[in-house]
């Protein structure tokens, strides 16, 4: 496996009050953590590119109920990654009763009629290996929890990536046979930690585990969050250029980034983010100079921001959000991408637009207006 154990940054050096260090997997509770056993979404959490948006959740999460005002200053906090693949995203959901769903970014139940780029059919070939898969993860949860309880109610959520062969293209993993990827996994309703499972795989069956492409560790820094980013740029952008899980099988070519968790709490999902390089590399919206004064100011910033966040690549998603829904991606279809557009930046940029005042009425607005003539645009070259 390479480049396992890879320290990207270690010193630290500021003023603890929080000591994360003496926080472990151990003593915290259930009911830290985003329950989703009720059934409202079994659907892979959205990971965020802001990582100050992270900082400021684990903040809330660790202010003194008994002075909620006093924000609590974080010493630094180890952080563990994994190379973010460019595929499709792909869950399979495994019942007590060893039913296997399949599931994708979007939509919570994946058919061979209703498939995405054809993982539930190729899956659905392979359930005495993916319940074997299943029967290793839970022996290794076992050994490693000793004194928990396994939950014999709740279904085991194998989360990963389906890439290879015409699923994306310009990158290296597209130069693959198909194979699906595990990422995550999610046993009694939490995410387990990644590292002690990234061993398990069956490439007989073209299941194979994120860790072939090497797991890394760095540190973030709560107090300086620049400096985090300068850190973790060198390596997202190595990785951009040369994707080490592909490079595993002789393969050579563009990769796109990191994912990376926060070790004591790689169980929360708030507490996940990615770094992209490359051309997936975001563009981020610098603060304004001076608030805007009066309504022509307040759209001048409405405008310019929602030009940076219409990127290119926030366009294609949202195409091919079309696509896994089964909207046809023509004029009639162009009322369902304005809409994921808008619910898309109003949701990955809402720490900023709360920050620096952005109206929001006048956003959507200028989201329409940018993302309407990206989507008829594709939309006539598709019909050329």
């Amino acid at each position: 496996m390479s480049e396992r154990g890879r320290s990207v940054a270690t010193s630290g050096g500021n003023p603890h009050i929080v000591e994360l260090d003496a926080i472990t997997h151990s003593n915290i509770a259930i009911s830290d953590f985003t329950i989703m056993g009720t059934r409202e979404s079994t659907l892979y959490p959205k990971i965020t590119t802001h990582i100050k948006d992270v900082v400021k959740a684990l903040k809330n999460k660790l202010r003194d109920p008994n002075n909620p005002e006093q924000e609590p200053i974080l010493g630094s906090i180890p952080i563990i990654g994994t190379v973010k693949l460019h595929g499709t995203h792909a869950d399979i959901i495994i019942s007590p009763s060893n039913k296997l769903t399949f599931q994708s970014r979007n939509n919570a139940t994946l058919t061979e009629s209703t498939d995405n780029f054809g993982f539930a059919e190729a899956m659905s070939s392979k359930q005495s290996a993916i319940l074997h898969i299943r029967d290793r993860i839970l022996s290794r949860w076992k050994t490693l929890n000793l004194h928990s309880t396994l939950d014999p109610t709740l279904p085991i959520t194998i989360a990963g990536e389906w890439i290879g062969h015409k699923i994306q293209s310009h990158v290296a993993v597209s130069h693959l046979p198909r194979r699906f990827v595990i990422i995550s996994i999610r046993i009694n309703n939490q995410w387990v930690p990644d590292p002690p499972y990234a061993d398990i795989e069956d490439p007989a069956h073209d299941i194979y585990n994120v860790s072939r492409g090497g797991t890394y560790h760095a540190t973030l820094y709560p107090e300086n969050i620049q400096r985090t980013i300068d850190d973790l740029l060198p390596l997202t952008e190595r990785i951009a250029a040369s994707c080490p899980f592909a490079s595993s099988f002789g393969i050579e070519g563009e990769g796109e980034g990191l994912v990376w968790k926060l070790a004591p709490y790689a169980s929360d999902a708030r507490f996940w983010f990615k770094t992209k390089g490359g051309r997936f590399r975001p563009t981020f919206a610098p603060a304004p100079k001076k608030a805007a004064k009066g309504r022509a100011e307040r759209w001048e910033v409405a405008a310019e921001v929602a030009g940076t966040w219409c990127s290119g690549e926030r366009m294609e998603q949202g195409w091919d959000y079309l696509r896994e829904k089964g909207v046809r991606r023509d004029r009639a279809g162009v009322g369902v991408f304005l809409k994921w557009v808008q619910v898309d930046i109003l949701t990955e940029e809402k720490g900023y637009i709360k920050e620096h005042g952005v109206d929001v009425d006048m956003l959507k607005r200028e989201i329409i207006g940018k993302a309407k003539g990206w989507y008829l645009e594709r939309c006539a070259k598709v019909g050329e």
